[in-house]
């Protein structure tokens, strides 16, 4: 049994204040925001084991969830099922961080639909990111290398003895491992070379022994009979390989710019472990940087966290065709990223139009516009349910329950002043009620939706 919680040596001390909002911190970044129902098993555990248990998801009975997915009946050769299912699993998964994990390596090993004409393939792909996502990067690597949608993303399916086509070799090395500056236009060769036959069929991978270069290559200082496998092997333990993925998953799941000694301290991870990308999400979440101030809403919400956490925040379980068509218009089409970079994240998920989209987003939370929202709780009934009487005490519920209290008292200034107005604008003395109050909460939680940590996690 995981032990009572006393202290953690990220933030230390009892169950305080701050002790609650490192674990709703931790378990923000670790998935797509919580249900109070969520919430609940990680604060009757140490910090420690509130990281463990989401760092180990097979630990974590997720049932109840694939009961849930059999019942949706979902068509994996449909571009638009294969969204929704993969939504579904972000809203009811009991594993939170698996699921955030598989968006991580979707836009680590960015592969989109619009080319490979293949939902069932990227279906296959998600699953297998899935899977491996806790384990060894190399078998990952791998993996992805011989993932039929891979194939045809990056055109392995042309590379052939005598006329290699170079694109996966360039990619697998510039975006997937060592990053650029770490290897030549020859490593790229060789590299290619080595990929030589790597194809796919309708059944999945297939090896073509034919069209593979089966002569000697000479790869980042390495001469041998390589193939495949082996130019993964010798990617994987690269020093260069390590410093990149605790780069990108310190993004990720830190810092938008992580401090060089987060990123020595993670990427010594990788090396000491194997490889082992649960250990380096450990030392992550366990570090007190990651506990610190500067870490604390300092990346923006991807339009996964923030349509998802804002559905889980208010308790809407329906999740139709409309909800990725709106994280589609705030910039995150799921399966299909923009490009072989992936999203780029960070500043550019605010930009004007998406922005906007958001905002029209929180307006259409707040005044039930959309068919699948007929069962939200109103403002009006949450208030009555946590026994809010004061102006005071109801704005500071509502901005613990958005934005964890993280407002300016400029900004709580001004919705207490807000919500101490009717309609006309006429100063009160007390909290509205009947429609009044409804209409006056509903314009409270737009305005806090629409503050700037709002958009940050």
């Amino acid at each position: 049994m995981p032990s009572k919680a006393k202290s953690t040596s990220a933030i230390g001390g009892k169950k305080s204040r701050r002790w609650h909002r490192a674990v709703r911190h931790l378990v923000t970044r670790a998935g797509f925001g919580f249900t109070p129902e969520e919430l609940a098993p990680y604060t009757e555990i140490s910090y420690g084991d509130a990281v463990a248990r989401l760092t180990s998801p097979s630990t974590v009975d997720n049932s109840a969830l694939e009961k849930m997915l059999v019942e949706q009946s979902f068509d994996f050769t449909n571009p638009d099922d294969i969204k929704r299912w993969w939504l579904f699993r972000m809203v009811f998964t009991a594993r939170p961080l698996e699921e955030k994990m598989t968006l991580f390596w979707h836009g680590h090993f960015a592969t989109a639909d619009y080319r490979v004409r293949s939902p069932y393939a990227m279906y296959v792909q998600n699953c297998t990111m899935r899977k491996l996502a806790f384990g060894r990067f190399d078998d990952l690597l791998l993996a992805m290398s011989k993932d039929p949608a891979m194939i045809i993303w990056l055109d392995n399916q042309q590379n052939r003895k005598k006329k290699p086509n170079e694109n996966y070799a360039r990619e697998v090395m510039e975006l997937f491992t060592m990053g650029i500056g770490n290897y030549s236009e020859q490593d790229v060769k060789e590299g290619a070379r080595a990929f030589t036959g790597w194809q796919t069929k309708p059944s999945g991978y297939f090896f073509n022994s034919g069209q593979h270069d089966d002569g000697v290559k000479t790869f980042l200082g390495r001469s041998g009979n390589f193939n495949g496998d082996d130019i993964v092997t010798i990617l994987a333990n690269q020093k260069a390989t390590g410093r990149y993925l605790a780069h990108k998953l310190l993004r990720f799941f830190a810092l938008e710019n992580p401090p060089e000694f987060f990123v020595d301290d993670i990427a010594a991870v990788y090396h000491k472990s194997d490889h082992n990308i649960g250990a380096m999400l450990k030392a992550i979440f366990s570090s007190p940087a990651f506990a610190s101030e500067q870490c604390y809403h300092s990346l923006v919400k991807s339009p996964c966290e923030y349509v998802i956490g804002t559905l889980k925040t208010f308790q809407i379980f329906k999740v139709d065709a409309e909800v990725p068509r709106l994280m589609a218009a705030m910039g995150q089409n799921l399966f299909n990223p923009p490009s072989v970079k992936g999203w780029d994240g960070g500043q550019s998920w605010i930009a004007s139009d998406t922005m906007m989209e958001r905002f029209n987003f929180a307006a259409r939370i707040i005044s039930q516009k959309f068919d699948y929202l007929e069962k939200y709780s109103s403002p009006a009934q949450i208030a009555a349910e946590q026994g809010l009487t004061t102006v005071d005490e109801t704005v500071d519920y509502f901005l613990s329950l958005l934005v964890d209290g993280d407002a300016p008292t400029s900004a709580r200034a001004r919705l207490i002043e807000y919500l101490s107005t009717d309609m006309d604008g006429k100063k009160l003395d007390h909290l509205p009620d009947g429609k009044v109050l409804d209409a006056r909460l509903r314009g409270l939680i737009h305005l806090i939706m629409t503050l700037p940590t709002y958009q940050l996690n």
